[in-house]
């Protein structure tokens, strides 16, 4: 199966950031793991559940998975492939963003 988009939760703080500078290497989390952590479209509202409930000013970042730079699909705790980039994230690889509403999101 193709995978043509993954999918970045951040803050609004954060999405202002990278817009400002072009680049960012993620949140304090990703900074920490030593990749910026991505979802597929099935995995976003867990994701939202699971690290960001309750959290307001959160924006999701849709990204074209071709303009990703060592992007790897690895087994997270429970099993399950994420997607994580072990790059920087670049602006030019934002397709768009849309603002969250609650604690799931829908297409």
């Amino acid at each position: 199966m193709r995978i043509d988009y993954v999918y970045k939760i951040c803050t609004k703080k954060e999405w202002d950031n990278l817009k400002q500078k072009r680049s960012w290497q993620g949140s304090r989390s990703d900074i920490k793991d030593g990749f910026i952590h991505l979802s597929n479209r099935e995995q976003i509202n867990q994701t939202l559940k699971k690290y960001y409930l309750g959290q307001k000013n959160l924006i999701l970042l849709i990204l074209k998975v071709d303009t990703l730079t060592n992007l790897v699909w690895e087994k997270s705790t429970n099993g399950e492939k994420f997607p994580h980039l072990y790059s920087k994230l670049e602006i030019d690889s934002v397709l768009d963003s849309k603002e969250v509403i609650g604690d799931q999101y829908l297409f």
